[in-house]
């Protein structure tokens, strides 16, 4: 895993909310918008693969959930290579396998599924290969975050790996200590409504704090077009003193 480089690609509103729906609008009318900026960064990181959860997938590619009458404890937990016609690959973290697919393609990328061995079911691994779909574990809650990439770096070969949301698995592997860069890509507009989601959420105790032990760089900090801000950053992590 030491070969992987892990980055973090997000945009969000200025007070870091990622629901784009609900951003005021751009001052610049006349300037391009900031997807633009986000599509230029993604193609200059150009990941092998992009790691997704399961609430972005189901609210902006297929919100049909898988539904059988039966669950079966997945008896060998093997990944699974699955059709691949596409460069890249689109990894969706769904530990019990909940979505249902209708095809190998998500976002124009190959679909690779990543879940947890007792919590998903054999039925579920079926349905997968049925569709040529690959999948792959994150230990036995699907949500043990390092097992996962080293499935993706051994099994499938991902060594450029981009995380790109939602803010609660971003969160996840934040506290894991597991992003090497951060590309911020900031829509000049706002959100304000308290709730909304944000670029990191780890989902966790009051008392816990999910960055302890890490602090960031700052590598660049451009200005682009219809105000658009792209901040790059570079992860740092250090020992805690007792």
């Amino acid at each position: 895993m030491t070969m992987q480089k892990i980055t973090c690609l997000m945009e969000c509103s200025v007070d870091g909310r990622i629901d784009e729906s609900r951003w005021s609008v751009l001052f610049d009318k006349n300037g391009e918008g900031q997807i633009d900026v986000y599509n230029e960064t993604l193609a200059s990181i150009n990941p092998e693969v992009c790691l997704i959860g399961r609430s972005a997938v189901l609210r902006h590619h297929c919100n049909k959930t898988f539904c059988n009458d039966t669950f079966t404890k997945i008896n060998r937990a093997k990944p699974f290579l699955g059709i691949r016609k596409h460069g890249r690959i689109a990894a969706v973290f769904d530990p019990k396998g909940t979505i249902a697919y209708e095809s190998s393609n998500i976002f124009g990328n190959d679909l690779l599924v990543v879940l947890g061995h007792d919590s998903a079911s054999e039925e579920y691994l079926e349905f997968l290969r049925k569709k040529e779909i690959s999948y792959t574990f994150a230990g036995a809650d699907g949500y043990q975050l390092k097992e996962a990439l080293s499935s993706l770096y051994s099994d499938f070969g991902l060594k450029n790996v981009l995380l790109c949301g939602g803010g609660v698995l971003n969160g996840s592997f934040l506290k894991q200590s597991l992003i090497d860069e951060l590309y911020i890509v900031l829509y000049p507009g706002l959100d304000g409504l308290s709730g909304v989601s944000s670029i990191f959420e780890y989902k966790g105790n009051s008392d816990e704090l999910p960055c302890r032990g890490q602090s960031l760089e700052l590598i660049s900090c451009e200005a682009l077009r219809a105000g658009v801000v792209r901040l790059r950053y570079r992860f740092h992590y250090y020992t805690l003193e007792n």
